[in-house]
């Protein structure tokens, strides 16, 4: 339209009667030209026609108080701000009505209540911050319960732990039962989260808290009998690879609860896979015969123990990193495993996780190393 005038406009202003937010036209020499029913209403008269300036000095002034200029429109077409007013929140919108020359005629501000949404996102705020905190001292708690004390007598002991979220599904634990035996494990706890954290510190408190040691196999098959006790749902399980370890016999015992990735015996750079199958721990089932099998570990051995999210961690071409990579950085850094593959796991997938990583290294030493 070359000039503007209201009755150009009378066609197009219908449709915003029927609009529940409130919506003004003003010309840009402050005069009322448009104001339609939500907001008469809330007014209890019809603006149109009046000026601005008037309309500040009433108990409205706070609708009116937005003040733009054509030169706020250089680089933008639209303007936004916000409206607290009786004891409401408001987000207003304005927008330029230009002419055929694109000189702006006008302004139409469009007052949508936002409140009831505010409130909600304040809430929502509030809980988060309750939540991230819950989530800090769950965090704090899980890390508490890893091995602090890793001197095991003749054996060493250090271990890769990388939560892939603040919380971890993984845990491992070593755990000394008298001078010769130590019994050893890692488990992956299905999902993330908080309810994953919660599983871990069952299991931990549990092989901790077995009263006999009769062989690896007799654990799991304990773990399982108390687990059945939490009651949780179908989906809820766990996976884990437990050893016992015996260095007055030179002996492994060892049992698996489903845990797909194998142990790996390290003996003189020559790497072996000790590979058994196993069912996991979970309600699915109400009795699991463990199996257990023995073989010797020898003084200069040592044993590596991880979790899935090592082997299956991808790059960006959706490449698993296999355990070819895992026995290969074995071979190549027999005295630096873990921090090599730290090294290696993080160029692999460029530093980007989906799943947590765990890895425990345990070595046998000579007596003279002692």
């Amino acid at each position: 339209m070359k000039n503007f005038n209201l009755v150009d406009l009378n066609n197009n202003l219908d449709v915003l009667n029927f609009l529940p937010d409130w919506v003004k036209i003003t010309s840009v020499n402050g005069i009322v030209i448009f104001a339609n029913k939500p907001l008469v209403n809330k007014l209890n008269f019809d603006p149109q026609g009046m000026k601005i300036d008037d309309l500040k000095t009433t108990k409205f002034k706070d609708i009116f108080s937005v003040y733009i200029t054509p030169s706020d429109f250089k680089d933008e077409d639209m303007k936004k701000s916000d409206l607290k007013f009786d004891g409401k929140v408001y987000d207003v919108s304005t927008a330029p009505i230009r002419d055929d020359f694109g000189s702006i005629t006008a302004y139409v501000d469009i007052y949508r209540d936002m409140t009831s949404l505010k409130n909600i996102q304040n809430e929502i705020t509030f809980k988060n911050e309750i939540m991230n905190k819950d989530l800090t001292l769950t965090k704090k708690i899980q890390e508490s319960i890893l091995p602090v004390d890793l001197d095991f007598g003749r054996l060493k002991v250090d271990y890769m732990y990388q939560p892939c979220e603040q919380l971890s599904g993984d845990i491992f634990d070593v755990i000394s039962i008298n001078k010769n035996i130590t019994s050893a494990y890692i488990c992956d706890v299905s999902g993330h989260g908080v309810p994953a954290a919660m599983v871990t510190v069952f299991v931990r408190e549990t092989m901790r808290n077995l009263q006999d040691y009769h062989s690896s196999a007799y654990d799991l098959t304990e773990l399982h009998r108390r687990f059945l006790d939490l009651r949780l749902d179908i989906s809820q399980y766990l996976t884990m690879f437990h050893v016992l370890i015996d260095t007055n016999e030179q002996t492994i015992s060892y049992s698996n609860a489903g845990h797909n990735c194998p142990m790996l015996l390290i003996r003189q750079n020559d790497v072996t896979r000790i590979e058994m199958s196993g069912k996991p721990v979970c309600s699915y089932f109400e009795k699991i015969d463990f199996k257990e099998k023995v073989i010797r570990f020898n003084p200069g051995d040592k044993i590596l123990l991880f979790t899935d999210g090592i082997k299956e961690t991808q790059n960006k071409d959706g490449e698993e990193y296999g355990i070819d990579r895992v026995e290969s950085i074995i071979r190549r850094k027999p005295n630096d495993i873990l921090k090599t593959l730290r090294v290696s796991l993080d160029y692999f997938n460029s530093g980007v996780r989906y799943d947590d990583m765990c890895a425990v290294l345990i070595e046998f030493k000579d007596k003279g190393d002692i």
